[in-house]
């Protein structure tokens, strides 16, 4: 038997014909399936897919997927591929000698003789082998194929691939991967998406509409998809890491899932396909940047001045002032919050004026920087800078050597040593020693401290003559002595600094606290907008501390044999300083109630500032008690000098006008009440009005709320009461013989109170609200025209002096001006009483329109009006 690889070219035709014999069982077998996917992709390649709706896309691709299916399995189950000997025999067909099966044949004898003649032979077939051609089989597969379609449909693939160049692939990509959810109702499906920015930001929460594939958000945000769905969906998110995330049910039956969002996402809500899709783009926060515009300096009244300005691409949330010792600079700082006088500013410039003189490091020079911090945790620090921190001016010994005392006892930041055991007392009968000894475990500050205040009070208190103050430093040594940590030592800072004013101011300086602490927290609820409610309680407590206050410093006057300073009479400025009248100090504080109520919130803040300052350059002269009485309280009178020279009739006058003030005061109280009752914002029936108003006298100065138990009916029945007992006075000639009072006036605001009692008994608040007006703007119009006279009167008697002022400049020693206004150095205009009187006009008539009206869009609007107030 020959070898057939040696001859050439052999194995090759063999190789050839076989895979055209297997091109042709193919075919034979699997023709549908190739046909099938041919004439898709010719389809998809044409964009037909596009063009179908949505269920009939998925359904046609689903119908090619299982004829395609089904095909491929009948094809192989038909299949039957061809081997090596039937392509040899088919190579054998093209000679009658079929050379390559009989030249694998072997002789019968194998004789010697017949050796020559066999190589003949094989001779013979090896040239027929080398004459073999690889079949075409034209014939078969003229039978197998006869319309060509194994050209035609590859030729027609190729030329749409060219033809649709790049578009190629995403119509491919569409037309084998339609939306299957369609099918199952994903029509149906509906995604709602929002992202909430932090808080720091400032930014509203942002929705994400189905046309915004791409926004910008402040890193840190938070979204949330919510979609209502057959089943739940999944959140994918692809970042720096593709994650993905299953939506939780709710209780109303929809799906839900929140994400925070630190770096470039890539959402894509996902339920049998993708649903929806949004690319977010995130902004780094930055973190702020201080720096001192003018570097601290010491300014009025020990207090340290300097300009800081900062900037933050979302607002700064907090900055401190951070001090250090210059001598241990590597000492945690002591961090002062400064005032931001906004709400996360984003770039800011301001000028303060801190008080440090109660900072441990007062009166030692020190390492100062700025403090800048969001609302993110990031911060940035300022440049240093070194100065001396002002410290108290104390001018009494007793007061210095409290103040180096507690000075002492703050800077010192070490802990106490640990005590040493004492098993003996394990027995019975035996005393734990160590326990009495913990001062000797204390840091070298406490120990220094301690030993400085029992220095101060060594001996018998008789050289301290306030017992108070006295016995409050013995206290504090045996707080010391029983501490077993630096910090309950150190938190005798406020008893100490209280006894060391004690020691130098008196009992005022209690009072002056309490004043600044309510001066602080009014201004600050002027500042920050808040509610009517909040602010008037805000303002009745300033009131009450600025009394407090003014008694304080009258008392020690007299203690100390000083007298208040003088009153004017008849115009003219005496004594030094302010000049404070009872009756005028109650006239600014009702200034400042009207200006806050009117929403004049930078005014209010000026006149605050103004009043206490006032208060705080009060200046007492030596004398006896014989002055003009206590003249400082508001509220009261001196001993009537003043008086003597004013007229009866202006001072009845006077008085009644007083009254028919605090009346009216209480009216609009009980109008605000009676419409937050009508608005659905007033709990119960008895809340707590404005009483106690200071300057009121007479049987009008208890509010209308003041009793708990009573009803929007009784408190205006009460009023109306007021009103009437007025009308008896005036019958009876208590108001002297001119009358004074219209009596016509004021039987007609009883009339049009006791329509609002009514009313408010049968439950219509609208009926008693413009009862309530008409008798509110009839009071106004009555002080008015009792004003206008007693105008008259002082102008009589006065002459110049009434229209010029009592001080230089036009102003009266309140610093006000001739029609009513607060004199100041700012550049805040403060509204006079005209001013303010027409502000509360505007603001009873919102009330009285918001009451009267029925329709609902212009009663939305009064109450947006009425809410800025």
């Amino acid at each position: 038997m020959a070898d057939l690889n040696r001859i050439p070219g052999v194995k090759s035709r063999i190789a050839r014909t076989y895979r055209r014999l297997r091109d042709i069982a193919v075919w034979r077998s699997f023709w549908p399936f190739i046909a099938a996917c041919a004439a898709f992709l010719c389809l998809a390649l044409l964009g037909l897919h596009e063009r179908l709706p949505t269920k009939l896309a998925a359904l046609s691709t689903l119908a090619f997927l299982i004829f395609a299916l089904i095909t491929a399995l009948r094809g192989l189950r038909h299949y039957r591929g061809p081997n090596r000997n039937d392509a040899v025999r088919e190579l054998d067909h093209q000679s009658d000698l079929r050379p390559l099966s009989s030249l694998q044949d072997r002789p019968a004898r194998p004789e010697a003789e017949g050796v020559m003649l066999w190589r003949a032979h094989e001779q013979r077939l090896t040239d027929a082998i080398r004459r073999l051609k690889v079949p075409t089989f034209r014939d078969i597969w003229r039978r197998a194929d006869p319309f060509m379609f194994r050209a035609i449909l590859p030729a027609a693939i190729i030329s749409l691939l060219v033809a649709n160049g790049t578009g190629s692939l995403d119509r491919l990509s569409k037309a084998f991967s339609p939306d299957y959810g369609s099918l199952l109702g994903a029509e149906n499906i509906r995604i709602e998406a929002w992202i909430t920015p932090p808080d720091y930001s400032g930014r509203a929460p942002i929705f994400l509409d189905r046309d915004e594939n791409t926004l910008e958000v402040p890193a840190g945000s938070v979204v949330t998809v919510r979609a209502q769905a057959p089943s739940a969906p999944k959140l994918r998110l692809d970042g720096q890491r593709r994650e993905t995330l299953p939506f939780a049910a709710t209780p109303d039956g929809a799906f839900e899932v929140t994400a925070t969002l630190k770096t470039n996402t890539t959402l894509s809500v996902r339920w049998w396909g993708e649903r929806q899709s949004w690319t977010i783009r995130t902004a780094p926060d930055n973190p702020p940047k201080t720096l001192f515009v003018s570097m601290p300096t010491l300014g009025e009244n020990d207090e340290t001045e300097f300009t800081w300005a900062i900037e933050d691409d979302y607002g700064v949330a907090k900055l401190e002032l951070a001090i250090r010792p210059e001598s241990d600079p590597t000492r945690a700082p002591d961090l002062i919050p400064i005032e931001l006088g906004a709400l996360n500013p984003t770039e800011l410039t301001k000028r303060d004026s801190i008080d440090l003189t109660r900072n441990r490091w007062a009166g030692s020079r020190v390492i100062v920087n700025l403090v800048a911090t969001d609302a993110a945790g990031q911060m940035g620090v300022s440049d240093t800078y070194e100065f001396i921190l002002p410290s108290k001016l104390l001018l009494q010994p007793l007061a210095k050597a409290i103040q180096d005392a507690r000075v002492t006892l703050l800077r010192e930041d070490n802990p106490y040593d640990t005590l040493p055991e004492h098993t003996d007392s394990l027995v019975s009968g035996a005393f734990y020693t160590s326990a009495t000894q913990r001062l000797g475990t204390a840091p070298e500050g406490i120990q220094r401290g301690h030993l400085m205040l029992d220095a101060i009070t060594y001996g018998t208190p008789d050289y301290i003559r306030d017992l108070l103050v006295y016995t409050s430093l013995r206290s504090a040594m045996r707080e010391i002595e029983a501490a077993s940590n630096t910090e309950t030592s150190k938190a005798l800072d406020e008893m100490l600094w209280a006894v060391s004013l004690r020691a130098e101011y008196g009992t005022s300086a209690d009072a002056y606290a309490r004043l600044l602490a309510a001066r602080n927290a009014l201004e600050e609820a002027l500042r920050d907008g808040a509610s009517e409610e909040e602010i008037q309680r805000l303002t009745e407590a300033f009131r009450q501390a600025a009394m407090n206050y003014l008694a304080a410093r009258m008392a020690e006057a007299m203690a100390n044999g000083l007298a208040a300073p003088q009153q004017p009479q008849d115009g003219a400025a005496g004594g030094q300083g302010p000049n404070l009248g009872g009756q005028d100090f109650a006239d600014m504080l009702d200034a400042l109630e009207e200006l806050a109520e009117t929403g004049a919130a930078d005014q209010a803040r000026q006149l605050l500032s103004d009043i206490t300052n006032m208060l705080e350059n009060l200046n007492f002269q030596q004398g006896g008690a014989g002055g003009d009485g206590m003249p400082g309280l508001p509220g009261q009178q001196g001993d009537g000098s003043e008086d003597e020279n004013v007229p009866q009739e202006e001072r009845e006058l006077s008085d009644t006008m007083r009254e028919l003030s605090d009346i009216l005061r209480q009216q609009r109280n009980l109008n605000d009440e009676t419409l937050a009752q009508q608005r659905g914002e007033r709990n119960g029936q008895g809340q707590q009005g404005q009483n106690n108003q200071p300057g009121g006298q007479g049987p009008g100065s208890e509010a209308p709320g003041g009793s708990g138990e009573q009803s929007l009916a009784e408190q205006q029945d009460r009023l109306a009461d007021l009103v009437d007992r007025l009308i008896e006075r005036s019958e009876n000639g208590e108001f002297g013989a001119g009358g004074i009072v219209d009596e016509d006036a004021l039987e007609a605001i009883e009339r049009a109170q006791r329509r609002a009692g009514n009313a408010l008994e049968e439950g219509n608040e609208l009926r008693a609200l413009r009862n309530q007006e008409n008798a509110t703007e009839q009071l106004r119009d009555l002080a008015e025209d009792l004003a206008a006279e007693l105008d008259a009167l002082r102008a009589a008697r006065l002459g110049e002096q009434f229209g010029n002022g009592t001080e230089p400049g036009g102003s009266d020693p309140f610093g006000r001006s001739p029609n009513g206004g607060i004199g100041s150095d700012s550049d805040v205009d403060i509204p006079d009483q005209l001013e303010r009187q027409r502000a509360l006009d505007i603001l009873e008539e919102l009330r009285r329109r918001y009451g009267d009206t029925i329709d609902e869009e212009e009663r939305e609007y009064l109450e947006r009006l009425l809410d800025r107030f």
